[in-house]
């Protein structure tokens, strides 16, 4: 899962977790500000998550709704289109 908020002075911070049955795990946060609204490199970004993960042990991604994350989501399903 990822999840993104914008500070006061539109600093942006990008959170991935894992979810579980059980719990959720934080994994990493960057500082997106300067490509928060780049759907290629927020792609790169959760790619290299998936790739760290492994592809095997992910079901599902989530992310939020919004232009950039709709871009982001197309071209994962490109390169891993069993992934939901």
């Amino acid at each position: 899962m990822s999840n993104a908020w914008i500070a006061q002075k539109q600093r942006c911070l990008i959170k991935f977790l894992v979810s579980f049955l059980t719990r959720k795990m934080f994994v990493k946060s960057i500082n997106g500000s300067k490509f928060v609204k780049k759907g290629v490199k927020l792609f790169e970004m959760l790619y290299t998550l998936i790739e760290k993960t492994r592809e095997e042990n992910i079901v599902q991604v989530i992310t939020k709704n919004g232009n950039n994350y709709v871009l982001t989501c197309k071209l994962l399903d490109e390169k891993r289109p069993h992934l939901y």
